[in-house]
C-alpha cells in the first residue's frame, strides 16, 4: 500500500480537435471569405456587363498609370494621359533605340472584359449588281417604246444626214460658197429647217418685191436637188421685217411675205419637188422675227424651208 501512494501520478491529456476535428468552426471561416470573395467577383462582372462604353472607358482611364506635364504623377483629370506615347508598340525598340516596357494591359485594361471594346468590328464588303446590259433592257422593254425609240433614232439620223448634204452642196459649189452665209440649218425632233435669210450686203430678193434673183435661184435649186431625193412633206413660210410700205396700194407686209413664199415654192418644183410634197406654203410678215431687238434687221427677211419627218 505503501508504494501506491508513493508511486508517481501521471496525467494525460488530450487535444480537443482529436478525434472530433470534423466538429470545429475553423473551416466555416474560410469559406465565408471564399463566397464573399466570389460575390464581389460576379458583382464586379455584372456592373461591367451593365455599364455602356463612355462609363468603361471613365473606369478604365481612372486605373490607367498617368503622368502629367511635369513628368510626376497626377490625379487630376486634366493631366490624364497615357504613359506610353501614341504609335509605339510596347516591348518593341521606338524611334531612339530604347526598349519600351509592356503595359500588360494599362493602355486600355477593361478591354480584357469588355467585348465590344476587345473585338474588332466585322468587315463588310458591298458588293453592287452589275447594271442591265441595253441589250437585255430592250428584250424586256415594251415592244411598242422600243419601236418608237428605234423610229426616233432613225429619223434622227435622217435629219443629221440631210443637214450635211446641204451644207456640202452649198460649200462645194464656188459660185454658191459666197452665200454660204445666207443659209441656217436648224434641227429639231423630228424636222430639219433651212433659214435663207437676208444679210447686209446680199438680198435674195428685190425691196418690197417678190421676183427672185438669179443668185437666189441657184441657191434654192441647190437646196431643191437635195430635198427632192426625199419624200417628206415640205412646208414653206416667208417672213419680212417691220418697215412698212404699200399703204396706199394695200399691198403690205403680209401680201409680200406670202408671194415670196410661193415664189420659193415654184423654184423648189423647178428642183424636182413634186407639188403633192407641200404641206404648207404661208408667209407671216413680220410676226415671226430672229432678230427681236431690232425688227428692220435683214435677218429677219428670210424664207423658211421646213422638211418635216413623219413617224413610220
Amino acid at each position: 500500500m505503501a508504494d501506491k501512494k508513493n508511486a508517481m501520478i501521471i496525467i494525460k491529456r488530450y487535444d480537443a480537435e482529436g478525434g472530433h476535428a470534423h466538429h470545429g468552426g475553423g473551416w466555416k471561416v474560410a469559406y465565408a471569405d471564399f463566397m464573399t470573395a466570389m460575390m464581389a467577383f460576379f458583382l464586379l462582372l455584372w456592373i461591367l456587363a451593365a455599364s455602356d462604353e463612355e462609363k468603361l472607358r471613365g473606369l478604365a482611364n481612372y486605373f490607367t498609370p498617368t503622368v502629367s506635364d511635369g513628368g510626376s504623377s497626377s490625379d487630376a483629370a486634366a493631366d490624364l494621359r497615357p504613359l506610353m506615347a501614341a504609335g509605339v508598340m510596347t516591348g518593341a525598340v521606338d524611334n531612339t533605340g530604347n526598349v519600351q516596357k509592356p503595359t500588360f494591359g494599362r493602355d486600355n485594361p477593361m478591354m480584357v472584359f469588355d467585348s465590344r471594346l476587345r473585338d474588332k468590328a466585322p468587315a463588310v464588303v458591298v458588293e453592287y449588281a452589275d447594271t442591265t446590259d441595253p441589250a437585255q433592257a430592250d428584250q424586256t422593254a415594251d415592244p411598242a417604246t422600243v419601236a418608237a425609240a428605234q423610229e426616233a433614232e432613225r429619223r434622227q439620223s435622217e435629219i443629221d444626214r440631210m443637214a450635211e448634204d446641204i451644207a456640202e452642196r452649198i460649200t462645194s459649189d464656188a459660185e454658191l460658197s459666197d452665200l454660204a452665209r445666207n443659209v441656217r440649218l436648224e434641227k429639231s425632233d423630228g424636222a430639219l429647217t433651212v433659214q435663207v435669210l437676208d444679210q447686209d450686203e446680199q438680198s435674195l430678193f428685190e425691196r418690197g418685191s417678190a421676183d427672185i434673183s438669179e443668185k437666189t435661184r441657184e441657191l434654192l435649186l441647190a437646196i431643191g436637188d437635195v430635198i427632192a431625193e426625199q419624200n417628206q412633206p415640205v412646208e414653206i413660210v416667208g417672213h419680212t421685217d417691220a418697215a412698212a410700205f404699200g399703204a396706199s396700194t394695200g399691198y403690205g407686209n403680209w401680201e409680200l411675205s406670202a408671194d415670196r413664199a410661193n415664189a420659193t415654192r415654184r423654184t423648189l418644183m423647178d428642183a424636182g419637188i413634186a407639188g403633192a410634197r407641200f404641206l404648207r406654203v404661208s408667209g407671216v410678215a413680220d410676226t415671226q422675227p430672229i432678230n427681236t431687238i431690232d425688227p428692220l434687221a435683214p435677218e429677219n427677211r428670210r424664207i423658211s424651208i421646213r422638211l418635216v419627218y413623219q413617224a413610220g
